[in-house]
């Protein structure tokens, strides 16, 4: 999955106007709550991407971070 793919799909997840950005915050982002997550590995299994740890989830603090995660 390229960069531009998986922020698209993020992009959709936070249910955001604009694209987010792999800099953004987590924790700045109002939507991302525990639906968020469950529709990311969702979206991360069906574009056949590795199950990851709910604690490395949690450790994320971008969204530059989840995409390492899956890679």
């Amino acid at each position: 999955m390229t960069k531009e793919e998986f922020l698209d799909d993020m992009t959709v997840i936070l249910d955001q106007e604009d694209t987010v950005a792999m800099d953004a915050v987590l924790a700045d982002i109002e939507e991302w709550d525990s639906l968020a997550y469950l529709m990311f590995q969702s979206k991360m299994l069906e574009r056949g991407c590795r199950k990851v740890r709910a604690e490395d989830v949690k450790q994320a603090k971008t969204i530059g971070d989840l995409y390492a995660l899956v890679q």
